[in-house]
């Protein structure tokens, strides 16, 4: 895990925006420095291997004083086969995430979690949803992936992201 100890400058004027709106209900005002923790890690298909992972780097980062840790996309699980996460896809307030709320409240700490696997509109497609959890667990907000990552590198692989998750396109 790297920590960086710098004042939260977020790059462009609208999540700055959503940044500040997020963090003025929280101890930590978005003027001041927070200490903020990026995780590196390897999930792999199994939930609560992942879990005890992210608890763990947690844990750490709160010993070191971090109050906004971000983590990777995909961070909860992924499969080895096209579409397996969608089986365990599960809604926003479903007990995968209550998990990562309760962590959250447990080290009064920030968390943002890239790709979760929520529930889709059926049965065979999920949504790649990004959730901004606050120090007292509560789901600030969240992000629904829109560019899906669908390659073709002729005489190598296919990767189509589109067969099994589904975008959110802004009206």
């Amino acid at each position: 895990m790297a920590l960086a100890s710098f004042a939260v400058s977020p790059p462009t004027a609208a999540s700055a925006a959503v940044l500040r709106r997020a963090m003025s209900f929280s101890s930590v005002s978005a003027a001041s420095q927070a200490r903020v923790g990026v995780v590196q890690m390897t999930s792999v298909g199994d939930l609560d291997a992942n879990y005890a992972t992210c608890s763990r780097l947690t844990k750490e980062a709160a010993a070191a004083g971090v109050k906004f840790l971000c983590f990777p996309e995909v961070f909860s699980f992924i499969g080895s086969k096209d579409g397996e996460s969608v089986k365990l896809a599960e809604p926003l307030d479903g007990p995968i995430m209550q998990r990562y709320c309760s962590l959250a409240n447990e080290s009064s700490m920030w968390l943002s979690l890239g790709g979760f696997q929520e529930r889709g509109p059926d049965d065979s497609h999920q949504y790649n949803t990004h959730v901004l959890i606050d120090e007292s667990g509560k789901v600030r907000s969240s992000y629904r992936k829109i560019h899906l990552f669908d390659v073709d590198v002729p005489g190598n692989m296919v990767y189509k992201e589109s067969r099994f998750t589904t975008a959110v396109i802004p009206s």
